[in-house]
Formats: structure tokens, C-alpha cells, sequence
């Protein structure tokens, strides 16, 4: 096997070395925008995507137009390299070339980063309908048009967006590929959804996230918009049992404190008071610890650029020594979209260098050399950045519902009080719970949790628990 892998090898890294003489004598040229642009062709018909870029955005720098042929060489590098490689350039460089899809992406990209919503959703409109990038381009719109509050334009862009994804999903020919769009289209429908929360609509936002199939890398993250939306009206059975979800063994790297917070508040909204009060004892046990371990981690590596990257790509037993804690939390990062992408084109970029080191001496190789470490010095700071922030996220969130929790538990205490002074007492009947109490629909079946497998209905679990909101007089018969 060892020997087959390096026939390989040597097969590849000769034929780059046979590819790479028609790039060597062409940069001998004098520099021209002619120079770069062949340039860029040939290293992309070459492999070396990321080398390809140096020259790919000289030549858009200096450009007054983009032909046909480097628009689909440039749509290919965006697609092999990631969208930071375009959506980082100088903004008036990419404002000028608005004409190009790619392009379009990539500013309106970065106009969403800036929180210029206008700027971004009048970029992306240059991007058709029955363009690779369109399903992106739909669904950054439909943000932006969000985030304007121009919510009837939102849908309709999400809606264009699901639409699209799914067309492109059907004709991939690639099941990874067909999965991205899936995702695309699934964040869609979930966008959808929160506009319908946003504005009380809780019966058409269920229908929305219930399109999310629990097979989707974004369910994990749903569960908890699910519960709220159950919340919100007020099924607070059905929001106890949506959250139990995260107790799955399948879902060990998941934990939202968020969840614990809902929790103790459904059980509170059922007058459960013992019942929230255990939960927020539970929680500060819990997440005290584990934001200990976080923050003194954050501290020690605060001033790395390469600390958390690492970390990504250490050995699970490696990290497990750290704390199991910490071991899960980088399962959830890495398992985020956006983090997961990016972290590809990074290991493209690594393999790429490599075979570039193999090359034999020469203006050029030095030259790619030479780019090739600082685009990873930069991706590399990008995204140990992200690790670092995601952490960072995560020990405020901690501090921020310890202080939603002290106040449920304040409310408790108060609604206890009160009860003492008017002379009354809760009925306290806290039963195992009925399906009597549960509130479902006619195409959803009823399990009794006595044998059932984990992921038989994950998500759609419904505690059965009765309202104890009822009061009467200390002494009164029950």
C-alpha cells in the first residue's frame, strides 16, 4: 500500500513538474496585465489554484473587463479555494467589476460582513437565477432584505432561494455537492421560519422548521428555535421535550446554555417551581465549570494566532486530556458550515505548498512559495480567530443566563412569598406526566419512551406533565 502511495505520488508531482515549465517560461515575460492573466490560466490548468489567485487578481486589479473564459476560471477558483480568496480584495477593485458573478459574490459578501445591507443586496442582484452561485447569492439577500426589516422582500427572496438550492441539489452530480445545496436550501427555510417567529406567527414558523430533516447538519441547532417556538405558544410540554433532545447520546457535543434556560422557564410556565429551581442548580454546577476551564484556556492563549487552530487539529485524546468538555466543544465548532468550508480550502492550501517545495529552484517557485505561506499566515490568524471568538461567545453566553436564571429564580422565590401572604398553596400534584396533557397533531404518533430507541423521534418528544398553576387555600381540601 505504501508503495502504491508513492508511485502516486511521483506520478502527480511529475506531472505538476511537466505543467509547471509552460508557467516558468511565460513569467519570464516582461509583466503585463496579458502576463498575468496567462499566467493565472495556466497555473489553474496546472492545479495550483491558490498560486493561480496571485496572479488571477492582478490581472482583475488592472482590468476593465472580465471575458468569458476568466470569468469561468475565477468561478472555479472561488469554488476550490473558498469565498475569503475573492471576497478580501480591495472593495473599489470588486465594485467595478460588478458585471461578474463571481465578483458580485464575493463584495456583496463582504458588504454583509460590513453591514452594508443596501450595498450587499444590490451586488448580489447581479447574480442570476441560474447561476452556480445563485442559491449563495438568493439566500445573502434574503438576510440583507432581513436585516432592513423588509420582511415581505425577505420571503420572497428565501423562497427563491429554496428553490434554486433544490434545483441545483437534484442535478448535482456529486453527493457532496448536492448536500452543500441541500444546506443552502435548508437555511432557506429556517430563515423563513424566524420571520414568521419574528412576527408571531408560531404555527406557520412550525410548519417551516419541521422542512428540517434530522439528517440535516443545521437539526442540532434548531432544536432549540424549535423549543422556543413551542414556548411561545405556549406548549411548554412540547418545549421540555424538544430540549431533551440534547441529552441524546447522539448529541454529546452539543450544549446550548440557553437550553437550560428555557427549560427552567417551561417548568416555571407549568408552576413546577421545584422542578426549575433543581435546573438552575444544575445549570450554575454545570456551567461554572466548564466556563473555568474555557476561560482560563482563553487567558493563557489570548496573544496565539495558532493556539486554537491547533487544537482543531489535534487527536480527539488529546483534547479529551485537556477536558471532555473542551474535546466536544471543538466537535461543535468544527461542525459549523461556514468554519467546516473554510477549513477544507485551508487544507487545500497546505497540500498545495507542499508539492510547490518539490519544485525544482526558480523565480516562480519562490514566488509561489512565497504567497502560498502568507495566504496560510493569513487563514491561519482567520481562523484561530474564529475558534478563539467562539469561545469567547460561549463563556459570555454562560455569564448572560446565569443572570436570566438568578432572575426565574427570584421570581420563584417572590411567587412563593406571595403565596404565603394570601394563605394559599399550589395543588403540587408533580406526576411521572399523561399523555392527556400532550397537545399534538393528528399525523404524529404517541410513544410511551419504554423501549423506543434515541433517535426514533429525536426532536419530537412532548413531555406529558399537568399545569400546577392552580391555587387553593392552606387547609382546603385537594
Amino acid at each position: 500500500m505504501k508503495k502504491i502511495l508513492m508511485i502516486i505520488t511521483f506520478i502527480m508531482s511529475s506531472k505538476a513538474l511537466a505543467d509547471i515549465k509552460s508557467a516558468t517560461e511565460l513569467y519570464k515575460q516582461p509583466q503585463s496585465l496579458k502576463r498575468d492573466r496567462e499566467m493565472a490560466l495556466e497555473l489553474f490548468k496546472s492545479k495550483y489554484f491558490f498560486s493561480s489567485l496571485a496572479f488571477a487578481k492582478n490581472y482583475i486589479a488592472g482590468a476593465k473587463d472580465l471575458d468569458p473564459e476568466f470569468e469561468a476560471v475565477i468561478e472555479k477558483l472561488m469554488v476550490k479555494t473558498g469565498t475569503m480568496s475573492f471576497s478580501y480584495m480591495d472593495r473599489k477593485i470588486l465594485k467595478k467589476h460588478l458585471s461578474s458573478p463571481t465578483l458580485a459574490l464575493a463584495y456583496g459578501i463582504r458588504m454583509s460582513q460590513l453591514k452594508n445591507w443596501e450595498e450587499s443586496n444590490r451586488a448580489l442582484s447581479n447574480v442570476p437565477d441560474n447561476h452556480k452561485f445563485a442559491s449563495e447569492a438568493r439566500m445573502l439577500q434574503g438576510a440583507a432584505l432581513n436585516m432592513l426589516l423588509k420582511d415581505n422582500e425577505a420571503v420572497q427572496m428565501y423562497k427563491r432561494c429554496t428553490k434554486v438550492s433544490q434545483t441545483i441539489e437534484q442535478d448535482a452530480e456529486k453527493e457532496k455537492l448536492g448536500r452543500y445545496y441541500a444546506i443552502i436550501k435548508e437555511s432557506c427555510f429556517i430563515h423563513l421560519a424566524r420571520i414568521e417567529y419574528r412576527n408571531g406567527n408560531y404555527e406557520q414558523a412550525k410548519e417551516l422548521y419541521r422542512a428540517i430533516p434530522k439528517t440535516s447538519y443545521r437539526f442540532p441547532f434548531i432544536l432549540m428555535e424549535k423549543a422556543w417556538n413551542a414556548y411561545q405558544r405556549e406548549d411548554y410540554n412540547r418545549s421540555l421535550g424538544v430540549l431533551v433532545a440534547y441529552k441524546s447520546p447522539l448529541m454529546t457535543s452539543y450544549f446550548f446554555p440557553e437550553a437550560e434556560v428555557l427549560r427552567a422557564l417551561s417548568y416555571f410556565r407549568l408552576c413546577l417551581w421545584e422542578d426549575s429551581m433543581v435546573t438552575i442548580e444544575n445549570y450554575y454546577k454545570r456551567y461554572k465549570a466548564q466556563s473555568d476551564v474555557l476561560r482560563e484556556l482563553l487567558l493563557k492563549h489570548k496573544n496565539s494566532h495558532t493556539y486554537f487552530l491547533k487544537m482543531a487539529f489535534a487527536p480527539i485524546e488529546e483534547t479529551e486530556k485537556m477536558h471532555p468538555y473542551v474535546r466536544n466543544m471543538m466537535t461543535q465548532i468544527r461542525k459549523k458550515i461556514k468554519f467546516s468550508i473554510d477549513l477544507v480550502a485551508y487544507k487545500k492550501a497546505q497540500n498545495e505548498l507542499k508539492f510547490i517545495q518539490n519544485l525544482p529552484t526558480s523565480k516562480l517557485r519562490n514566488l509561489m512559495e512565497g504567497e502560498l505561506k502568507e495566504t496560510l499566515k493569513w487563514r491561519t490568524t482567520h481562523l484561530n480567530h474564529y475558534i478563539k471568538k467562539q469561545m469567547f461567545d460561549f463563556v459570555n453566553e454562560i455569564h448572560k443566563f446565569s443572570y436570566e436564571m438568578f432572575n426565574i429564580k427570584l421570581e420563584i422565590l417572590a411567587r412563593k412569598r406571595d403565596l404565603v401572604w394570601d394563605n394559599k398553596q399550589l395543588i403540587s400534584d408533580r406526576s411521572r406526566g399523561s399523555h392527556e396533557n400532550l397537545k399534538r397533531e393528528s399525523d404524529e404518533h404517541f410513544y410511551d419512551f419504554r423501549g423506543e430507541f434515541w433517535a426514533d423521534e429525536l426532536g419530537d418528544y412532548s413531555f406529558g406533565l399537568k399545569s400546577n398553576c392552580e391555587k387553593v387555600r392552606v387547609g382546603a381540601s385537594k
